[in-house]
């Protein structure tokens, strides 16, 4: 009998990222770029597709003027609550 104890393969650049964001303070370009070895450019449309995945991203500046993204949960609006108690009527 063989052991396979083959490692783990490594968590894909994407899901770093992701992780990164979904953390409390969130994460920078800079950070993104470390994290990756991406281009800014390239971090900034892996947020454009987190987007369009429908990812809420918040944008907010350090004190150091750097913008710092993170993934957060959608609230809530008046249509979505209003669309919800409807559809409990039958």
């Amino acid at each position: 009998m063989s052991d396979h104890n083959s490692p783990e393969p490594a968590p894909s650049k994407a899901s770093v990222v992701e992780s990164m964001l979904t953390k409390t303070p969130g994460a920078t370009i800079a950070d993104m770029n470390a994290a990756t070895g991406w281009q800014p450019h390239s971090c900034r449309a892996f947020l454009t597709g987190l987007r369009k995945k429908g990812k809420v991203i918040e944008r907010t500046k350090r004190k150091d003027g750097a913008s710092c993204y993170r993934i957060v949960r959608p609230r809530k609006t008046s249509a979505t609550a209003a669309s919800a108690v409807g559809s409990d009527q039958g």
